[in-house]
């Protein structure tokens, strides 16, 4: 399979690669389905070009399966993947796909495999989804390891000559809870620092910082890392009703802005209050405010 040449041209990794903008990010609503998938198209029949590309999430995907993201297999993220690539293709949208830490040694099968399905970028974790993120710095991989499996995946990319293809390279380091024994907030957004910098000479476009459990990173350390990312720091909008707005984090010249998990559970929450609503005798229909 190496030795072939990938279903998908390297234009389109080049284009979801140019799209990522300190400045004018790359906006990414997450999606899950083929529902989800074409939910969020539709929007570009009234405002062409609002939807610049696709990014699925794995936490949705897991949920179809009715099973926890730590515990969703390849197949079942390729299954999902394969119901949203070709509604992709047909809208003429590159599709970045969340790899979550390339399912271990299976590296190269699974950055072949979702390129074959028409994936042309993908998020790669420096975590062990298995493992958590109590238990401090043994959750993550090592710096060293982790960016060369930045390196191997766009290696195995260009085997199949798809050298653009797009890595978004996450570090879970603010994830970690407690904090590693000793290590204050400012010594963990340093080893962010040196870890992002890594992945980034490894070749990824750009590096993805989750913070905490609701994925907020803070103004003053997002201002920080910019300035030491050049501008190739791509962050999750935060849940929270305080968290900064995709205005604030564009005029703080992020490169991508994502949403992971959260339409997904905006979109079970509607449908639970909505279904309990008609159960308790309700209509159907309900004034928006």
């Amino acid at each position: 399979m190496a030795t072939e040449t990938a279903p998908v041209h390297n234009e389109v990794a080049l284009l979801l690669k140019s799209l990522h903008k300190p400045g004018d990010p790359l906006i990414l609503t997450n999606i899950y389905d083929a529902a989800s998938a074409n939910a969020v198209i539709s929007l570009n029949k009234a405002s062409p070009c609002l939807v610049k590309a696709l990014a699925t999430t794995s936490y949705g995907i897991a949920n179809t399966f009715s099973v926890p993201d730590t515990a969703l297999t390849l197949n079942q993220n390729l299954a999902g993947i394969h119901k949203i690539a070709p509604i992709a293709q047909s809208a003429g949208l590159p599709l970045t796909v969340d790899l979550q830490d390339g399912y271990g040694e299976f590296l190269d099968t699974s950055v072949y495999r979702i390129i074959w399905a028409g994936a042309v970028g993908a998020n790669i974790e420096d975590s062990y989804p298995e493992k958590g993120f109590s238990h401090g710095m043994s959750c993550l991989r090592s710096v060293e390891e982790s960016a060369e499996r930045i390196r191997l995946a766009i290696t195995y990319a260009t085997q199949v000559e798809l050298p653009d293809f797009v890595v978004n390279a996450r570090t879970d380091v603010l994830r970690l809870k407690p904090n590693p024994e000793g290590w204050t907030r400012e010594m963990m957004v340093q080893e962010v620092v040196k870890r992002g910098k890594a992945f980034l000479e490894a070749g990824a476009t750009c590096v993805f910082v989750w913070g905490g459990a609701a994925g907020e990173v803070t103004k003053k350390e997002i201002q920080l890392l910019v300035k030491e990312f050049d501008g190739k720091l791509a962050v999750k909008l935060a849940d929270g009703r305080d968290g900064l707005s995709v205005r604030e984090l564009t005029e703080l010249v992020v490169c991508r802005i994502s949403m992971g998990a959260g339409l997904y559970s905006d979109d079970m929450d509607a449908l639970r209050k909505k279904a309990e609503r008609i159960l308790k005798g309700g209509q159907l229909w309900v004034e928006v405010e």
